[in-house]
């Protein structure tokens, strides 16, 4: 048996909150697009690309911003790969015959609206997820009352304008953006630390915040260890990035997100799903 966990660390958009992965499934849907051709331009823009370099606080969320994200996004060469592989997933063709179909009858580039796929993707992470959130706050009033485990974050972000209604702790959202992060004694967001996930840098970073807030919450001879963090993410390179500094893992799936909460149970062996833990 492994040992309880001292720190249980969540992602947030897919885990404590509805994945902005559905807006885009619903973007790609309405308009006709290949499935998964959006998240596969965002990861083929690497680590240069305008989605990177937003969540590490390089570039401001502004019209530049947008433009460049569009850009990414209608890529003639992206589109050509994907639509090659869209061709061999839904007609079976070998890899060669999709390839001389997408050289002939390739259709255009589509002209994808980045501002307002950008903004859906972030109105829809607005919304508690009805297994997972309803956990967390179990746990952070168990961590408050018996002191015993840490309760943390690290999630890939954009920082939003001062003047936008999620920054507003007088609108619904901005409410909801405090209440959420109220429930973290350590909140790595890799937009204020320039990194992100799944660089082994910003782990390594998480577990050394970790490791000071352990000494100041139970004494100098305490410490954290990556193998004393369980971590909860929804997307595979995130968790291996973690896995790869020693941290334990659980994934989250879409649409499942109740199992997330029954291993989290297993593994910490507290009731998670009971009646203080609903909404």
């Amino acid at each position: 048996m492994s040992p309880k966990p001292k720190v249980i660390l969540f992602d947030i958009g897919g885990v404590c909150v509805v994945s902005p992965m559905q807006a885009i499934a619903a973007y790609e849907k309405s308009h006709s697009l290949p499935a998964g051709y959006i998240n596969h331009a965002i990861s083929a823009s690497g680590q240069n690309g305008a989605w990177a370099r937003l969540e590490r606080g390089e570039i401001p969320l502004d019209a530049s911003f947008f433009r460049a994200f569009g850009a990414d996004l209608r890529s003639e060469s992206v589109w050509r790969t994907h639509y090659t592989q869209h061709l061999r997933k839904s007609t079976s063709q070998p890899t060669g015959q999709s390839a001389e179909e997408t050289l002939f009858n390739c259709p255009p580039v589509p002209a994808i609206d980045a501002e307002k796929l950008y903004w859906e993707m972030m109105s829809i992470s607005r919304n508690p997820d009805p297994n997972i959130y309803p956990a967390l706050r179990q746990l952070r009033s168990l961590a408050d009352k018996n002191g015993d485990f840490i309760v943390a974050a690290c999630s890939n972000t954009s920082i939003f304008p001062a003047d936008h209604p999620f920054s507003d702790p007088n609108t619904t959202e901005g409410k909801f953006n405090k209440e959420l992060k109220g429930n973290f004694e350590l909140f790595v967001s890799s937009a204020h630390v320039g990194m992100r996930k799944p660089g082994r840098d910003i782990y390594e970073y998480t577990i050394r915040e970790l490791d000071s807030l352990a000494k100041r919450k139970w004494g100098k001879g305490n410490m954290v260890r990556p193998g004393d963090v369980v971590f909860l993410d929804d997307i595979g390179a995130n968790l291996k990035g973690a896995r790869e500094v020693g941290m334990r893992t659980i994934k989250v799936v879409m649409g499942r997100t109740e199992d997330a909460v029954r291993e989290l149970e297993k593994i910490t062996g507290l009731d998670l799903r009971g009646e203080k833990a609903r909404l």
